[in-house]
């Protein structure tokens, strides 16, 4: 187990989310707030800090592996918005090429509105994120650095900037 999180501390981060306090590699999320050890979530949800393996009991275990699961849902949802923007800009630059500027105006709108759509996804993952936070803060001592990563007001802004 060690051995993967290991590899993945010297690479370059797939996702970074709450200004780099997430962190996915691969399938490891690694966690860091100042003040704290590295703590690492596995795509089944075992948990290190300082790279130290964390006795969790099985309910401790779904919940980590949701959080993992949820980070790895928005990575896997950026990828998909940064498709949807490339379509969407192949899709214009055509239309507008063949002088249909009123199927060009149709096909951006399309393509905003599944961003826009794909975006507050994102949001739902954030959100999933936060209630496997909140509850495991109560439950796993060991989590209880990492509890506040994601806010409450992350997820409102989240929403509030998906919606405009």
């Amino acid at each position: 187990m060690l051995f993967p999180i290991l590899l993945a501390a010297c690479s370059t981060p797939d996702t970074v989310m709450e200004s780099g306090a997430i962190r996915l590699y691969g399938d490891v999320v690694a966690l860091h707030v100042d003040g704290a050890p590295e703590a690492s979530i596995a795509s089944d949800g075992g948990f290190t800090v300082n790279d130290k393996p964390v006795e969790i009991t099985p309910a401790e275990r779904a919940l980590l592996t949701q959080y993992n699961r949820s980070v790895r849902s928005v990575r896997e949802t950026g990828l998909a918005m940064g498709k949807a923007g490339v379509s969407m800009a192949a899709k214009a630059v055509t239309a507008a090429v063949s002088s249909s500027s009123g199927k060009a105006g149709n096909e951006a709108e399309a393509g905003s509105e599944a961003i826009k759509k794909l975006n507050l996804d994102i949001c739902s993952d954030t959100a999933a994120i936060k209630a496997a936070q909140d509850q495991l803060a109560t439950q796993l001592a060991a989590f209880k650095p990492y509890a506040a990563i994601v806010s409450a007001t992350s997820v409102t802004d989240c929403v509030n900037d998906a919606k405009n």
